[in-house]
């Protein structure tokens, strides 16, 4: 069983103490942080705390521990786990704060471009619950489901933004929630309970082979700019098709590494992280679009392969940029 003492530790510059309760669990110590201050004048010759105060609240935190963990088996527990339960045990995690924790270490994993529907998902279900902190045990199964509801009348978000914030539960689950020692700080869980609807078909949208030479052969729209939008579209339209559907921003990222001997070799950003391979892809590169990849190329010394980096500041920025070319194109 574990034993407590109030004590003090070090002495400040302006000769405070801070007051902490010791915490000894088979020979072992541990300590627990108040927020009282002593003197020596209240010390005995001991050392010890004198001050009835101090020493009457310190008791009461002292019993209230004795109650948490008469409740628990701690014989094989160790003395930080005894005291990480009696300092959090009881206390309400903050979702939003560990989701944000959660996107964080998805960057650092090098998923941006996921991390960024994760984010979107939070912020959405931020505004629902009026609060940039949600508390885990306001995610009931009844508030998940209004939120849920929420989003009834969006195509895709109503399954992805549930399925990312469930996913940052379960993560939540397995990092806080200890069922070996009976540490169960996440107690509850409304994704057994909700349903999550899923999104709705994309229609299909392929065009035919006669729209599609119609679209290459019309003549660009007149525009003052030096670097006209429809151009780029028409010329990063091409690159796809003739890459077999390469998405725009593996493009945006080509390496000069990855092109050699006329053939480009990279890993596809969208699956390379949950596939064995890598998501590995060489496609040859055919003369139909050998003058629109010499058009663009980034200078010698350049890491990049295509100078598209120069002109926009991420490949969000240069897919949107593409896509308003090809609308551009289409209305002419």
């Amino acid at each position: 069983m574990a034993t407590f003492k109030a004590t003090v530790r070090g002495v400040r510059t302006d000769g405070f103490m801070q007051v902490y309760i010791r915490v000894s669990h088979h020979k072992r110590h541990g300590y627990i942080k108040t927020d009282k201050m002593v003197t020596r004048k209240e010390l005995n010759k001991q050392g010890e705390i004198k001050d009835p105060f101090v020493l009457n609240y310190c008791t009461e935190r002292i019993m209230a521990f004795n109650e948490r963990l008469n409740r628990k088996d701690i014989s094989k527990w160790s003395v930080a786990e005894v005291v990480e339960f009696l300092k959090n045990g009881d206390e309400d995690i903050c979702f939003s704060d560990y989701a944000r924790t959660h996107i964080d270490r998805l960057i650092d994993n090098n998923q941006e471009r996921t991390s960024r529907n994760y984010k979107l998902a939070l912020q959405h279900m931020e505004r629902f619950f009026g609060t940039n902190r949600i508390m885990f045990g306001q995610l009931t199964s009844m508030q998940v489901g209004r939120w849920i509801k929420s989003l009834e009348q969006t195509r895709r978000a109503k399954e992805m933004y549930p399925v990312c914030m469930r996913q940052v539960f379960r993560a939540a689950i397995a990092e806080f929630n200890d069922y070996d020692n009976a540490i169960i700080r996440i107690k509850t869980n409304p994704w057994g309970k909700v349903k999550i609807p899923p999104a709705d078909r994309s229609e299909k949208i392929a065009i035919s082979p006669e729209e599609c030479r119609a679209f290459f052969a019309a003549p660009l729209p007149a525009t003052r700019m030096i670097d006209p939008l429809p151009e780029l579209g028409r010329d990063v339209a091409m690159l796809v098709l003739c890459l077999a559907g390469m998405n725009t921003a593996d493009i945006y990222e080509l390496k000069k590494e990855n092109y050699h001997d006329g053939v480009i070799g990279y890993k596809r950003a969208k699956t390379r992280k949950s596939r064995r391979d890598d998501a590995y892809i060489e496609m040859r590169v055919e003369p139909i679009i050998e003058p629109i990849i010499k058009k663009y190329l980034a200078d010698e010394d350049d890491p990049y392969l295509l100078n598209f980096h120069k002109r926009y500041c991420d490949f969000d920025s240069f897919g949107a940029n593409v896509n308003n070319g090809i609308r551009q194109v289409c209305k002419s």
